[in-house]
């Protein structure tokens, strides 16, 4: 048995099968990280646009959301520090992670 692949707090992309329909496809933040059980991980997850929490198995995450990503071109757009992204710590990126989801709602609002 190995690791969970993804932390509580991180923001991930669901992508289920053609066939699984446990949670629909979009972006959800890791909650609660589960026991090993049926060959591999499972995660509580909560959508970011809000309902209810799902439970997914690790193979249905995609990598880092669209949001997170968002995020660390943003602060590195905007921060003249040089201090790369993965060495801030968590109060510096959630600032920055607010201002990406806000910035894709406001995309989302304009698309048709």
């Amino acid at each position: 048995m190995t690791h969970h692949k993804f932390d509580v707090g991180q923001f991930v992309r669901v992508s289920p099968g053609r066939l699984e329909r446990v949670a629909p496809e979009g972006e959800y933040r890791i909650e609660r990280q589960m026991p090993f059980e049926d060959g591999e991980f499972k995660y509580r997850l909560k959508p970011m646009e809000g309902g209810p929490e799902r439970v997914v198995r690790e193979s249905q995450i995609g990598n880092r959301a669209s949001v997170e990503t968002l995020a660390q071109s943003l602060y590195e757009a905007g921060s003249a520090t040089g201090v790369p992204w993965a060495r801030r710590d968590r109060s510096v990126r959630d600032a920055w992670v607010a201002a990406a989801e806000q910035e894709l709602r406001q995309r989302a609002a304009r698309q048709p």
